[in-house]
């Protein structure tokens, strides 16, 4: 048995990726402007210089880190530092048993040291125990209001709950307290860099090519990094007329038969011209395209790239390029960015289509009814005039938050009161779920992939895991090696519960390593298509409503 698995990102090519950072942003804030939360906390600012252990850990050569912690632990057995430090190196190596087992012991040991409190409250974040971290960090900032490491943990939880304009504060306090710590000030610069116009970053790249030292490779590199600045800038997929709302058929793509063949939703895309059918996939983002379908709208490569997702085979081949126009029902886009997949194997649908590309609207996926619904988002109280509406397709998910959206956090509008918050790192919407009695997980909703997923390690919790050789799991990233059969799970999410007779169960660590939480599952479409989701991606909520007197429900 053949499943299909979505969760889809895109890189650009290795060389841009380098030169793109040196060029991105012009200069951050003047540091003073941070200073004043320090004060205001009545706290010392933080000179201390880091330890050859901390310059290990933050170069990630923890195996140095962990034997130069260990040295320090043993001159000071009370060292909170060095406890601490220990526990973020295990974590760095991804041996996240080993880390919490050692942080639990820390923290009975000293069970009032912040720094202690905090590691463990790291490794709580790292399991997906979002709401024992988030406990956990508060704790040691009581103990400690002083400790800008705690703030800054603070501030990384915060982002990914949607309450952007607090996790900028936490990390205003965390740089006032801690200056000198090297991973808050990298986020601060971030988060403060001014972005470079397109024609500054092209006149500081196209002088560094008349650099002598420069090695082929390092050319290569920069040469890609200014066509990808060309590319970029062709156009910004804007709505040729407004338009407030709008109801789109939604496409069944099945096999044929019963209606409960029915494996994943599409929808119809023009490309100039050319009518194709997309999927919907909430695992993936922006528009991506197979290699016949490009070729048929008359669609050439403008710049390489990377698309990864699930799979054990790496990254597959993609390049980026323009579209003149998209026709959405009765929307009309014009000049907008799309990726194009090399190998025709890997899709089997026409191209993807994340709903994140509507992310100016509240987004309704409803699987029963057949129809897509686009609805405005709420106002905010402070807003004065309406968004201007375009369609993201650029699947550019790391750029920076703006001025503006890192001084806002979730807006939930009286209507949307009883709408389940969720997290959110890029397109990813990760839901807190239930699975049986055990502690709650994280899962991502994925209307991509045509089964649930449940990790091995979650799943033993509950059930049964056994191997399974007939079972397969193909992304865009090739085929999963090692996957099996977890027995039966009952799964709750957003106020409905589902009892799946099994899931297929493989690793997720590829998932959790870029999300930075444990992923213990996906949400499949065999379980969404009874439901009816609509999507706020600005505020990170989602509304779940399940009518038995709708679409096809398995029991």
């Amino acid at each position: 048995m053949a499943i299909r698995a979505s969760l889809r990102w895109m890189g650009v090519a290795a060389g841009l990726a380098c030169a793109g950072q040196a060029v991105g942003f012009q200069a951050a804030a003047p540091a003073g402007q941070a200073a004043a939360p320090a004060g205001k906390l009545n706290c010392s600012v933080d000179r201390t210089a880091p330890s050859e252990a901390d310059k290990a850990l933050s170069a990630r050569r923890y195996s140095d880190a962990e034997r130069l912690y260990g040295e320090a632990l043993t001159a000071n057995p009370a060292s909170g530092a060095a406890m601490a430090g220990l526990v973020r190196a295990s974590l760095g190596e991804d041996k996240v048993p080993e880390a919490l087992a050692l942080a639990i012991k820390y923290q009975a040991a000293q069970p009032n040291d912040p720094m202690v409190l905090d590691a463990l409250g790291e490794v709580r974040f790292r399991r997906g125990e979002v709401d024992e971290a988030a406990m956990t960090f508060n704790k040691s900032m009581q103990l400690s209001p002083c400790l800008g490491r705690t703030h800054y943990d603070e501030s990384v939880y915060m982002r990914l709950s949607g309450r952007y304009g607090s996790s900028q504060r936490q990390l205003e306090v965390a740089h006032s307290l801690s200056p000198d710590n090297e991973e808050i000030s990298r986020r601060w610069r971030q988060s403060h860099a001014v972005p470079a116009t397109a024609e500054q970053r092209l006149e500081i790249l196209k002088a560094s090519l008349d650099q002598p030292e420069l090695t082929d490779e390092r050319k290569d590199g920069i040469n890609a990094a200014i066509k990808g600045i060309e590319t970029r800038e062709k156009g910004d997929c804007q709505l040729v007329q407004p338009v407030k709302e709008v109801k789109l058929p939604m496409l069944p793509i099945g096999n044929g038969g019963p209606v409960n063949s029915m494996y994943a939703a599409g929808l119809e895309v023009q490309f100039n011209g050319k009518k194709k059918r997309l999927e919907i996939d909430t695992g993936a983002s922006g528009l991506l395209l197979s290699r016949s379908v490009a070729k048929s709208a008359g669609l050439i490569p403008e710049l390489e790239v990377k698309a990864g997702g699930i799979g054990d085979h790496g990254p597959a081949g993609a390049f980026v390029t323009h579209v003149d126009d998209i026709r959405i029902g009765s929307m009309e886009f014009r000049n907008c960015m799309v990726s194009v997949l090399e190998h025709s194997s890997v899709l089997d649908v026409d191209g993807l289509i994340g709903p994140d590309v509507f992310r100016d609207y509240v987004v309704t996926l409803d699987i029963p009814g057949r129809e897509v619904r686009l609805s405005p988002l709420p106002r905010r109280p402070d807003e004065q005039m309406p968004q201007i509406t375009s369609l993201d397709t650029s699947d550019d998910d790391d750029q920076p938050l703006s001025q503006a959206d890192r001084a806002k956090d979730r807006y939930i509008a009286p209507e949307m009161k009883d709408w389940t918050p969720v997290f959110r790192y890029d397109h990813f919407l990760i839901f807190p779920t239930s699975i049986g009695k055990a502690p709650a997980k994280l899962f991502i909703m994925d209307t991509g992939a045509q089964s649930g997923m449940i990790t091995p390690d979650a799943a033993r919790e509950v059930t049964h895991v056994s191997s399974d050789t007939d079972r397969r799991v193909k992304g865009i990233s090739g085929e999963v090696q090692n996957v099996f059969a977890a027995d039966h799970v009952t799964i709750a999410f957003a106020r409905v519960k589902q009892n799946l007779d099994g899931m297929t169960s493989y690793n997720s660590a590829l998932i959790t390593r870029r999300a930075g939480v444990e992923i213990s599952g996906l949400i499949g479409f065999p379980t969404l298509r009874e439901l009816v989701i609509s999507i706020d991606y600005r505020d990170n909520l989602v509304n779940v409503v399940y009518d038995p007197n709708k679409g096809f429900h398995n029991h």
